[in-house]
């Protein structure tokens, strides 16, 4: 009798047989994994300002900023889905800084005003001039879409700028341009769509169409400084006027819960008074600020004392400086 052959099983060329094609499933899923973190990590390490030009690669990712409850551009132009009002998703950024790429030296400019530690001096930054802080003085491109996050003493914020491309333009009361007179509605959006459970949608558009409907709009001058508690408050987020304007207890609000909103004064500052968020404590001693009107003074380290030295002297409304909190 014949001894039978080993006959070789069906094998498709170029294809793994069955004993081969398990590790081969196990290596490409290696790969496309280790793809994926390095994309990410590039992804993360990219600046978070996207020019007209480049945003057509993500439009439909911008389309869904302006609706951040569908979705949000996360920090450096990524897509993070919001599942929740407060962006829960958000929270484990753990961001330290606004941009990774965005420290800038300046030679005696970092040294810490307390001498407290090295914190985020091992990472200087430019230290913020108040001469920066002019609301008049637009310097913002036109077509700048704005896709970053911010560190706060509350938690990851959206920042809004007033010179947005998607509503630059947009007429405040009908008459005034967002991109010089919108930044009480942008900071209030800030707010509003990062730490609200009622406004996760909203937008600077929508919060100068709210303003506008509900008395807050002042013609040719911006907002009446009622709108911060007005509006916060409207929106769920708790208010309260700071009395006590010490760099002693401003700290203390900003270690214990709580971002507080500016109003710089008439002077070296604006001509008509401008709204900005005192975001947290760094590390250094000095405080980091959401600017609407500029988003390069978000990258950089500010005195507090020059900044409350500078408040507006003519207020009302619980101003010039406003405590906000999450209830």
């Amino acid at each position: 009798m014949k001894k039978r052959k080993n006959m070789q099983p069906n094998v498709t060329p170029g294809r793994p047989s069955g004993s081969r094609l398990f590790p081969a499933l196990i290596g490409t899923g290696i790969f496309l994994s280790a793809a994926t973190v390095v994309t990410s990590l590039f992804v993360y390490f990219n600046p978070g300002i996207l020019d007209s030009n480049t945003s057509d690669n993500i439009s439909t990712a911008a389309d869904a900023a302006v609706s951040p409850a569908t979705a949000i551009l996360g920090p450096y132009g990524t897509m993070i889905p919001a599942s929740g009002n407060r962006l829960p998703g958000l929270e484990a950024l753990a961001i330290d800084t606004l941009l990774p790429d965005g420290a800038e030296t300046s030679g005696s400019d970092t040294a810490s005003p307390s001498g407290e530690g090295d914190g985020d001096s091992q990472e200087p930054h430019e230290l913020g001039e108040l001469s920066d802080l002019d609301m008049e003085a637009f310097v913002t491109e036109e077509g700048i879409v704005y896709s970053s996050i911010l560190d706060t003493s509350i938690g990851p914020m959206i920042y809004y700028s007033q010179g947005d491309a998607r509503w630059r333009d947009f007429l405040y009361g009908g008459a005034d341009p967002m991109k010089k007179y919108g930044c009480g509605p942008t900071a209030v959006a800030m707010l509003i769509s990062s730490f609200s459970l009622e406004g996760s949608s909203v937008t600077p558009q929508d919060m100068a169409q709210w303003a506008a409907a509900n008395g807050q709009y002042a013609s040719h001058s911006g907002s009446y400084h009622s709108l911060i508690p007005e509006a916060l408050a409207a929106y769920g987020l708790r208010v309260e006027s700071v009395q006590d304007r010490s760099p002693e207890n401003v700290r203390t609000l900003l270690t214990s819960g709580h971002i507080l909103v500016a109003l710089m004064g008439r002077g070296s500052l604006t001509e008509n008074g401008h709204f900005v968020l005192i975001t947290r404590v760094l590390d250094n001693g000095y405080v980091s600020i959401a600017d609407p009107n500029r988003y390069e003074n978000c990258k950089k380290d500010w005195d507090l004392g020059a900044l409350l030295s500078e408040l507006k002297h003519n207020y009302d409304s619980g101003g010039p400086l406003w405590a906000v909190s999450v209830p």
